[in-house]
């Protein structure tokens, strides 16, 4: 995944003037809801490195391993 990828899934939650992104990651049965500095989103790149986008739900980007 890249970051223009990341700026589109993302970009409801930046248009509604969020400061901090928030998103689920899915490991299996793991599934853990995490927040990230809508700053500082080129850093999710390398944290998302092997997970594919499964949609958003709720307004809650879903990246499954």
């Amino acid at each position: 995944m890249i970051l223009e990828d990341l700026a589109h899934i993302f970009g409801p939650q930046v248009d509604e003037g969020t400061t901090n992104l928030y998103y689920m990651r899915i490991d299996g049965e793991h599934r853990v809801i995490e927040r990230h500095n809508a700053t500082a989103m080129a850093r999710l790149v390398p944290l998302l490195d092997n997970f594919q986008y499964a949609g958003t739900q709720a307004g809650m980007p879903r990246f499954i391993k």
